[in-house]
């Protein structure tokens, strides 16, 4: 737990970027927590689902923010909506502590989503404090980050979110910004301490330390200072420790894996001279990647030398060699690296507009659905539950199933003379359906995989509206939202640049067409949960409590307002027919 104590100091001493670019969520905490550069929030501002929590006593931190986490047990879907700058890259991170916080010492294993596409499988662990860290460039003005429930009864969680820009585009600029890129490794070779953001690492990286059997740990000169570096800016306690081979005729090997197969991998490795004692002999090998010499590495003292590669390897390892030079009188030698696996192909077209503008509408209006965010229909195994939704581009809302909602009133017998309805609404046993055939036996509101979401909600307000004026006529009785909804109990926490310093190199597999979609960095969990159980109601959450309102009235002319904002805008689309999954 070492790491995490000097976490504290590292995070709690933010300066250069917290206060204006820098984005750090304390999920789960009641209260923000002020530092000297930012704040640490809390998730009220960012998502409307889950509940606030602690890890158990015997699993309590010295770094406080571990001890809080947000669980979302009611939806398949649950998002944080950060603020963020348009077209640019982004380091995000998300940390997870699961810490046996229900009582059932069930670590539970789910998705991480990033704007619709899948991030990663989170498989957590007791007592195994988990980090992922992606660099992504933003399509819009907010990154929507979303964790996403793939195992019933397995429900995700997060302890801390952070997002922070890159705003020197040189930095990584072998990266293709059409991808994300995960970072898999980040070694700081030699070292026996983490290093654990800023201020140590410019750009708030985490380091993890490593040695290697065989191989001598070693340090520069007391006093060393470093007077070039790439623009990735490593930072100079990584660079200053090293390891080396015992003799000047050894090679070094670093295996990594398991790596995605065919997957693109982007290596930075950093070198430096550790001695000006050694200034008048050679120190000079080769860089091999799958046993393929890509560069010649030159050491200087004082200088920071970084080796940039994109690879595809063919299999689920990856190893890295370096071979001493005929001319070479000292051994190979590396300070640092990092590796980073590229995403398969981002989604470039969202859910349809038009559905978005009326799903947000729709949300809006009804208090038990203000929870759901993000991409609806993206990825296209994760749509919100309630919705259904077409593969093609963009994708399209056909289908919603709001069922047992605890409806009441009268349903309008013209609804049941439509076609081509399917079921929208049913199990809400108070209503009355005297006219009801065989052919309609729960149906209120219905949509065949032709109909628009506009037509949808024109729909959905009418039976609405025509439910609420028959409440207000005091023929029956509607039930409010907070009826029968679960109360959580919540418990108590006892650039420097330098275009002459890097070697960019690059194997011609990239050449080659790229591969169809492989699967997810890590597999993905296919089964499925109950889609219409009655715990997938959604809790609108505000801090640490849950509470409901009454669902807003809506009179006539109200929804006559909601039909003219939006009939002009689909007119095109309510005369052609969607293509359902």
């Amino acid at each position: 737990m070492e790491k995490w104590v000097l976490l504290y100091f590292a995070l709690f001493n933010l300066k250069a970027f917290a206060q204006d670019t820098w984005l750090g969520i304390d999920c789960g905490s009641a209260t923000s927590t002020k530092t000297i550069g930012g704040v640490w929030q809390t998730d009220g501002a960012f998502i409307k689902t889950g509940t606030n929590q602690f890890v158990s006593s015997e699993n309590f931190q010295p770094l406080a923010l571990l001890n809080t986490l947000r669980a979302f047990p009611m939806q398949n879907k649950n998002c944080y909506a950060l603020p963020a700058r348009a077209t640019t890259r982004y380091f995000i991170r998300a940390i997870f502590l699961y810490g046996n916080y229900d009582s059932l010492s069930k670590p539970p294993t789910f998705d991480l989503e990033i704007d619709g596409n899948k991030w990663m499988t989170v498989v957590s662990s007791s007592t195994e404090i988990l980090h992922y860290e992606i660099i992504y460039t933003t399509t819009g003005d907010t990154i929507s980050v979303c964790l996403a429930r793939t195992q019933a009864n397995q429900f995700p969680f997060i302890s801390s979110l952070e997002a922070w820009p890159i705003f020197d585009n040189n930095v990584y600029i072998h990266m293709n910004r059409d991808l994300a890129w995960l970072n898999t490794y980040r070694y700081n070779y030699g070292a026996n301490d983490w290093i654990l953001g800023y201020p140590l690492d410019t750009y708030n990286r985490l380091w993890e330390p490593m040695a290697q059997s065989g191989l001598l740990n070693t340090s520069a000169d007391t006093g060393t200072i470093l007077t070039n570096k790439p623009y990735e800016y490593p930072p100079d306690s990584a660079v200053l420790d090293a390891m080396e081979a015992q003799n000047a005729t050894d090679s070094i090997s670093l295996s990594f894996g398991p790596i995605k197969l065919n997957s693109l991998i982007y290596i930075e490795a950093y070198f430096t001279e550790m001695s000006l004692d050694t200034v008048t002999e050679t120190r000079e090998f080769g860089f091999y990647v799958g046993n393929k010499q890509l560069t010649t590495v030159f050491t200087e003292y004082g200088i920071c030398t970084a080796v940039w590669a994109l690879v595809q390897p063919s299999n689920s390892s990856l190893t890295i060699e370096l071979r001493p030079t005929k001319i070479s009188t000292l051994p190979p030698i590396i300070s640092a690296i990092e590796v980073y696996t590229a995403s398969d192909p981002l989604v470039t077209t969202r859910t349809s507009q038009n559905d978005l503008d009326g799903l947000e509408v729709f949300v809006s209006t009804f208090e038990q659905l203000k929870g759901w965010s993000g991409e609806p229909c993206l990825p296209t195994n994760m749509a919100w539950q309630w919705l259904g939704c077409t593969d093609s581009d963009p994708p399209r809302v056909t289908s919603i199933d709001l069922s047992n909602n605890s409806l009441d009133g009268q349903i309008p017998e013209f609804l049941g003379n439509l076609p081509n309805l399917k079921t929208l609404i049913e199990g809400n046993t108070n209503l009355d359906a005297s006219y009801k055939n065989k052919s309609t036996t729960a149906l209120i509101i219905g949509l065949s995989v032709g109909l628009s979401l506009v037509l949808i909600l024109i729909l959905v307000a009418l039976a609405y509206w025509l439910i609420r004026k028959r409440a207000h006529q005091g023929q029956n009785q509607a039930t409010g939202p907070e009826s029968g909804a679960p109360q959580v109990a919540q418990g108590s926490p006892p650039k420097m640049n330098s275009g002459s310093v890097s070697i960019g190199v690059s194997t011609e597999q990239l050449l080659r067409p790229q591969p169809p979609p492989s699967a997810p960095m890590v597999p993905s969990m296919e089964e499925d949960f109950d889609q219409n159980s009655d715990e997938d109601y959604v809790p609108v959450s505000d801090e640490n409590q849950i509470h409901q309102s009454m669902v807003p009235e809506m009179d006539l002319e109200e929804l006559e307002e909601v039909i003219k904002q939006h009939e002009n805008n689909v007119h095109d689309d309510l005369s052609s027919p969607s293509q359902s999954r």
